[in-house]
């Protein structure tokens, strides 16, 4: 039962027993449109059934050893929103005027956030700290035993140090490096104040944590606070959401609302580009080269011809040996390096320019969360890249003990009998695929370069996929013994039963 949907459903229709809006009820003989509140249909001398169904007084022809007395609900009954939904909401700004975050006695205003220099320095291994992440706490007051102030609650940068601001009745203000050592002045002077009157309850200031009193162990702003750009890449910190972002956060905002005014700030996280191979020395490397197909371009401002389509510069590409696929590649283009054929660059830079539209995540009918396709995907087309950090087998081994030690998920893809990729850290979305007996994915590898190390793992449809179908593939897991069987939960008709 979707009760925010009835809610929404309902606003607009009007009750057949006092004509006003909001009946959520319904007549469920046919041909029979009436509407009645839950007050009103009894009021109306209506029969709710024991199927969960209503029949209005107008009618007869109902079994009346199934009508209930009392609509007493004898289990508990819970109702559960769309909570990413509506944090992001809140979060954009896109309801600000409808919506507010209040958990308790904290309210919720701005959660900040962290450029890439700043990622290192504002967090611990519980907690991340937002530059300009501001909320209001109501607590105890210092002064009257009888009365509540209001904290306001703020984190600024502090030559690149978190401060932590606390300011309240008139206009004073702690500032503090720490969290706890700002709120413990507050606490020591709330509880000298009670412990003069003696007959209040006790304080303990030492049992109160500045962190929880800021409310980032909040489960609502935790959600938010790992969902900034960059966070997924925190190798000290233990996620409490799973490690990648729950949410689509809006912009980063510009501190001083110039990029121009800011050239050694960047706010793009980018990961380390290899650098290209050496220059050819000799006639045989020449060849090999060539052979290879690597070219690189480089873009120029204002001109509509990059330096490759000059004549006289793409005689001497020719003579050094690249060949004529090469030469024809157009502006600004870019070939990667290693053994990818033209048929196969072309769909991996497509793949790499419009994964986001292929896939979302959301809950998966197996287990955990799941990949799903966003739209109709073809057969034999690459869908996402395998991403993660490319390790030798012996430090996947390790990571792994690890990984299970600190009760993580573990998501490695191994790419050889040598490299595997560790994504659970720093990883995309592909992560998430989830394993099928009968998967309608399966994986290619692509040597994308000269090195073992360029190899890319693309996921790539077997058969046609329909939007809104879960993404999944066969892991191939070796098959252990009894003790360390993992079960299958695919639930496809040729299911094994097991995964390895």
């Amino acid at each position: 039962m979707h009760v925010m949907d009835a809610v929404q459903r309902s606003a607009s229709i009007k009750c057949s027993f006092c004509g006003s809006n909001g009946a959520s009820i319904r007549c469920y003989k046919v041909n029979c449109d009436s509407h009645f509140h839950v007050h009103c249909g009894r009021e109306a001398k209506g029969h709710f059934l024991a199927d969960r169904t209503f029949i209005c007084a107008a009618h007869e022809d109902f079994r009346s050893e199934a009508c209930l007395d009392r609509l007493d609900a004898l289990r508990r009954v819970y109702v559960e929103r769309e909570e990413n939904q509506l944090i992001a909401k809140l979060f954009q700004n896109s309801d600000a005027g409808h919506l507010i975050l209040r958990v308790g006695s904290l309210i919720f205003y701005q959660i900040g956030q962290l450029l890439p220099e700043q990622l290192k320095s504002f967090h611990n291994n519980e907690y991340i700290y937002p530059i300009g992440y501001k909320v209001t706490r109501m607590f105890f007051s210092p002064f009257n035993i009888n009365e509540r102030l209001r904290y306001d609650c703020s984190i600024c940068d502090n030559r690149s140090k978190a401060e932590f601001v606390i300011s309240y009745e008139g206009g004073r203000e702690i500032r503090e490096p720490n969290a706890s050592a700002a709120w413990s002045r507050i606490l020591n002077a709330v509880n000298a104040t009670r412990e003069k009157i003696g007959s209040v309850l006790k304080l303990f200031p030492q049992q109160l944590s500045g962190e929880v009193l800021f409310g980032l162990n909040e489960g609502a702003i935790t959600k938010m606070t790992e969902s900034l750009p960059g966070v997924d890449q925190l190798l000290t910190y233990t996620f409490k959401h799973g490690g990648t972002p729950l949410m689509d956060l809006p912009l980063a905002v510009n501190p001083s609302g110039c990029a121009r005014c800011e050239p050694r700030f960047r706010t793009l996280i980018k990961h380390r580009h290899r650098s290209s191979a050496a220059a050819a020395v000799s006639g045989n490397r020449a060849s090999t080269t060539a052979s290879d197909g690597f070219v690189r371009e480089s873009r120029t401002r204002g001109g509509s011809h990059s330096s490759a389509t000059d004549s006289g510069h793409r005689l001497m590409l020719h003579c050094s040996g690249y060949n004529a696929d090469l030469l024809s590649l157009p502006p600004y283009s870019r070939w990667e390096p290693g053994q990818l054929s033209s048929s196969h660059y072309s769909q991996y830079q497509k793949m790499r320019k419009e994964w986001k539209n292929n896939v979302y995540l959301a809950r998966s009918k197996i287990q955990g969360l799941g990949l799903y396709a966003a739209r109709d995907i073809e057969m034999n087309s690459m869908i996402i890249e395998y991403k993660g950090e490319v390790i030798r087998s012996e430090v996947g081994e390790i990571r792994e003990k690890r990984y299970e030690a600190q009760n993580r998920g573990v998501y490695m893809f191994r790419i050889d009998s040598e490299r595997l990729i560790d994504a659970t850290m720093a990883g995309g979305l592909a992560r998430y695929i989830n394993h099928s007996c009968d998967p309608n994915c399966t994986t290619k590898i692509l040597n994308a370069g000269p090195t073992p190390d360029d190899k890319k793992i693309i996921i790539i449809a077997n058969r046609p996929i329909s939007a809104g179908e879960e993404l999944t593939y066969d892991y191939q897991f070796d098959i252990e013994d009894t003790a360390d069987k993992l079960a299958c939960l695919c639930g496809a008709p040729n299911c094994q039963k097991w995964m390895n």
